[in-house]
């Protein structure tokens, strides 16, 4: 049975992302609840939570579906097809004619199946510990308080309003961020590793000089920074400051009813929210 998410689940949603060994933490799954209460559905089969699925609206123009995951001994049951229909379906009733997804090699024949597109590579890449006792930093500069150039930038760089996402993150005391006038960059725990993300700015300097800001106190940890390669900056920088690739998933799109993907700018793309974020 399909039914809307509650709190009371996050810890049963936490065993399937255990299951499927992904980073995320039992506050990505309170911020998606925070977000889109109405938008994060479980298939509950014999008392037990055995699927997932997020659908998260990006202002009027596009939501991002993620979390699509089922635990191992339900699987081929139909259940992340019938969850991903139910999030369609909802987005559709509220006018969304635009969805956009980080696909798994796993989960990639379901979303072709469904009307998705390939639009571009998104990877993963990952920074080793590389001291053994460095002392943690919070960035505390002005951490409540997401400003109009941000939201301008995110959205330049973005093409669609996520604004709602980033005022939940700066407000977040888990979340580390730094800000420059030519760009922002935000830092978070993860189940696995620290995650670096998002990060937008204007040009490869200003991008570097906010991650490496953002880096610091952090050398003990494992690091996860995911951005699209098409960004070359970002991969150059990446490759500076000691990390390596080790995932790569396909972002696709579904457009209906007449919608068309926003574009707008890649190349301010420093780093993503999250594959369940976009």
């Amino acid at each position: 049975m399909i039914r809307t998410m509650q709190a009371s689940d996050v810890a049963s949603a936490m065993r399937l992302k255990e299951a499927a060994g992904w980073n995320q933490t039992s506050m990505d799954w309170e911020r998606l609840l925070r977000l889109e209460p109405d938008g994060c559905f479980v298939d509950e089969r014999e008392g037990v939570i055995a699927g997932s699925a997020t659908a998260l609206r990006h202002g009027s123009d596009l939501a991002w579906i993620g979390m699509v995951l089922v635990l191992p001994e339900f699987r081929r049951r139909g259940i992340a097809r019938g969850l991903m229909r139910h999030c369609l379906r909802w987005l559709a009733d509220r006018g969304i004619r635009v969805s956009r997804l980080d696909a798994t090699d796993m989960g990639r024949p379901l979303y072709v199946e469904l009307g998705f597109r390939d639009e571009a590579f998104v990877e993963r890449w990952e920074r080793p510990p590389v001291a053994a006792h460095a002392a943690e930093r919070r960035l505390d500069e002005d951490p409540a308080a997401f400003s109009e150039a941000e939201a301008a930038l995110d959205q330049s760089a973005h093409g669609y309003d996520r604004s709602a996402l980033m005022r939940d993150l700066t407000t977040d005391g888990s979340v580390e961020r730094i800000r420059s006038a030519s760009g922002f960059a935000c830092g978070r725990p993860g189940s696995g590793a620290w995650f670096l993300g998002p990060c937008a700015a204007v040009s490869e300097d200003a991008a570097g000089s906010l991650v490496a800001r953002l880096l610091r106190g952090h050398e003990s940890q494992r690091i996860f920074w995911d951005f699209l390669p098409s960004n070359g900056c970002a991969a150059r920088l990446a490759r500076r400051l000691g990390f390596r690739r080790i995932r790569r998933l396909v972002r696709m799109v579904r457009e209906e009813g007449g919608g068309s993907a926003p574009q707008g700018r890649p190349d301010r793309v420093y780093a993503t929210a999250g594959f369940e974020f976009g």
